[in-house]
């Protein structure tokens, strides 16, 4: 299972199309009474036969047009998705500050941010800038101390934004798909619930220790060869670190509300050092190099296991590991050699193995 593709993982998010796509859409929730009041401008796409000038001078009128002139000072949120905006200047946000709490630029052409733009949006909560092209921020968020919400995800950050230590009201970051080597920068924003940092080129889990409210942490697609420095993250409820380069399941041991895993496409070779995730619902390993189902039948809670491509001989471990697993419904094993081998009976001692499975397998 790749990393948001599956049994997953995105929220609003951002995180991280494992394909390195980015998504065009994200749902906008708001009450009826503001719904009329927020302003959505969304540009068609342009014909195939628009010639390279007449792009440019699209790009040009993009540049220096107001979108917004029609919408009322009062307007809480703002949504300009794929408008081919370079520069915020023309927009003229400023006359919004008073009311603006969301401001989503989703999807345009944006390198530069202007600290006097938005100096004066102290009373944003939400702001989406993903599918852009930032290299960084320059200050220009400091004084954003409302923000609960930032996505930057897919843009062209080197590190986590020095802007980010300041904004000590963030509860949800999506950095996804970045050029970020190093997690870094986060420590005072001990309100964070959810760290999406999918997609980047970390080789490192660290200096989260501070982040103690944490629930979602999402690693995937980086460069991580080791589950490490986790110890303090005890409301920790979902771990997301596939497509990495692990080859040893541990450190875990601190995790005890941990109800979703997911460690597919790494190195491991073994099951184990779940002994104190008693609270796992959802457990995916699958394309790894693992030999054997063991070591997970003390996981009572356990709804959904992945172990498709993996190393698995035989099906006689089923009963004894995973019999009495009344909450177990679901069960991938497709691509392991005791399927390869056993193509005209294998679902049929799956069934007589755990008759309490209703899926197995995507068939």
């Amino acid at each position: 299972m790749d990393n948001h593709s599956l049994p997953t993982e995105q929220p609003i998010s951002s995180e991280v199309s494992s394909q390195g796509e980015p998504s065009t859409t994200k749902t906008t929730t708001t009450t009826a009474k503001k719904r009329d009041l927020v302003a959505k401008v969304v540009l068609p796409e342009p014909e195939d036969d628009t010639d390279d000038e007449g792009a440019q001078a699209e790009e040009q009128a993009a540049e220096e047009e107001d979108f917004l002139a029609d919408f009322p000072d009062d307007t809480p949120e703002l949504e300009l998705v794929h408008c081919k905006i370079r520069s915020l200047a023309p927009l003229r946000l400023a006359r919004f500050a008073p009311h603006l709490r969301k401001l989503c630029l989703r999807q345009n052409l944006i390198s530069h941010l202007d600290p006097e733009v938005f100096a004066t949006l102290t009373n944003l909560e939400e702001l989406d800038f993903y599918d852009n092209k930032i290299k960084n921020l320059d200050g220009s968020l400091e004084k954003l101390t409302d923000l609960s919400t930032l996505d930057l995800s897919f843009n062209l950050l080197r590190a986590v934004p020095s802007d980010v230590k300041h904004l000590t009201s963030l509860e949800t970051i999506y950095f996804v798909q970045n050029k970020i080597t190093k997690i870094s920068g986060l420590e005072s924003c001990t309100n964070l619930t959810s760290v999406e940092l999918g997609g980047n080129r970390i080789r490192t889990i660290e200096n989260l220790d501070q982040l103690v409210n944490l629930k979602e942490l999402w690693l995937g697609k980086n460069k991580i060869s080791k589950l490490e420095n986790l110890c303090t993250l005890k409301n920790l409820r979902i771990l997301s670190i596939q497509s990495n380069r692990i080859t040893k399941l541990e450190g875990l041991e601190e995790l005890e509300s941990l109800e979703e895993l997911y460690i597919s496409h790494n190195g491991l070779t073994k099951l184990e050092g779940l002994d104190k995730n008693l609270k796992l619902t959802t457990l995916d390993v699958g394309s790894n190099f693992i030999p054997e189902i063991e070591n997970i039948s003390h996981l009572s809670e356990l709804e959904e296991l992945w172990m498709s491509s993996n190393k698995i001989p035989t099906l006689q471990t089923l009963t004894p590991h995973l019999g009495h697993l009344a909450s177990l419904t679901t069960l991938y094993l497709e691509g392991n050699p005791c399927q390869t081998s056993d193509m005209s009976g294998y679902r049929r001692k799956i069934i007589l193995a755990l008759p309490q499975l209703s899926q197995i397998d995507a068939t």
